[in-house]
């Protein structure tokens, strides 16, 4: 019971950082690198998704992964004291979400058949992620849209 809590509390914990960096540091201008560089060529309505997408045109800087992740070590070293096991699940936990963020976004841009296209789950993350590119000051979990919707941000086009 206690190891389903420490997952459940990485797996909020890591997507509401996503949400917040997301929404808070690369939106908070139309001017930001971000906007004007990933959003323009992924545009929401006629190219969200390319044949010839490249991954360091959607994959995040090594930086900006990292920031991801550091704001869950205090906590799982917290949890590391009391319990090395838990303390060890909640930081792989919170890498783990990191990553799928991070692959899940690159698929969401590329023309591909995927694997994951055939589950209900990524078709609505993938429109999620499509409407926040048309809508830029909407829909900014990446690989999990409670956040959207807890703050009120998630808009449907």
């Amino acid at each position: 019971m206690l190891t389903m809590l420490i997952l459940l509390s990485a797996l909020l914990y890591s997507s509401l950082i996503e949400y917040c960096l997301h929404r808070f540091a690369l939106h908070h201008s139309a001017k930001q690198r971000h906007i004007k560089n990933h959003h323009k060529i992924f545009h929401g309505i006629k190219s969200y998704e390319l044949n010839e997408a490249h991954a360091e045109d959607i994959i995040s800087s090594k930086k900006y992964i990292l920031s991801n992740i550091l704001p869950a070590l205090p906590i799982a070293l917290i949890i590391f004291f009391q319990d090395k096991f838990l303390g060890v699940l909640f930081i792989l936990t919170s890498i783990i979400y990191t990553l799928w963020v991070e692959y899940v976004h690159l698929y969401f841009h590329r023309k591909t058949n995927n694997f994951l296209e055939r589950f209900k789950f990524f078709q609505r993350l993938k429109e999620h992620h499509r409407v926040h590119h048309y809508i830029y000051d909407s829909n900014y979990g990446i690989a999990c849209t409670f956040w959207d919707i807890v703050f009120r941000t998630k808009r449907y086009k």
